[in-house]
C-alpha cells in the first residue's frame, strides 16, 4: 500500500498519529527549523522519516517493536535524524538557510546526498 508521507487530511489509526507526532516533536527538538515529515504504519510496524528541504524521495525507517522504551525510542529517532542531515553535509543544529543554499545539487537542481 502506497499511502501519501504528508497530507492536511490524515486518514489512519490514532495510535499511528500519536508516534508519528512523538517523532516528530523529538526531531524538531533536537533539530530545530528544519522540514521534518513522518509517518507511521502500525500495521507493518514501520515509521518513515523524511527531511523534505533536503529530499522527499531519500529518508530513513525504523521498526517499530513491540517493546521499546520510550527513551530509546527517542534516541534511535534523533540519531537517525542526525544522520541523514550528515548525509546531505548539513550539521546537526538548527537549521541555517544560507547553508542550504551553498549545498551541492545534480544537474535537476536536487541536492546530492553522499551515499
Amino acid at each position: 500500500m502506497n499511502a501519501p508521507l504528508v497530507t492536511d487530511n490524515p486518514v489512519g489509526a490514532s495510535n499511528d498519529l500519536l508516534m508519528a507526532k512523538e517523532m516528530a516533536e523529538a526531531l524538531h527538538q533536537a533539530y530545530p527549523g528544519h522540514l521534518w515529515a513522518v509517518s507511521c504504519e502500525g500495521k507493518t510496524g514501520m515509521a518513515d522519516v523524511r527531511n523534505l528541504a533536503l529530499s522527499g524521495q531519500w529518508g530513513f525507517r525504523l521498526k517499530l517493536g513491540h517493546i521499546y522504551s520510550a527513551s530509546a525510542f527517542k534516541k534511535d529517532v534523533i540519531r537517525a535524524g542526525g544522520e541523514l542531515l550528515e548525509r546531505y553535509r548539513v550539521a546537526r543544529t538548527r537549521m541555517d538557510p544560507e547553508k542550504y543554499r551553498e549545498l551541492p545539487t545534480d544537474f535537476a537542481g536536487r541536492l546530492i546526498a553522499d551515499t
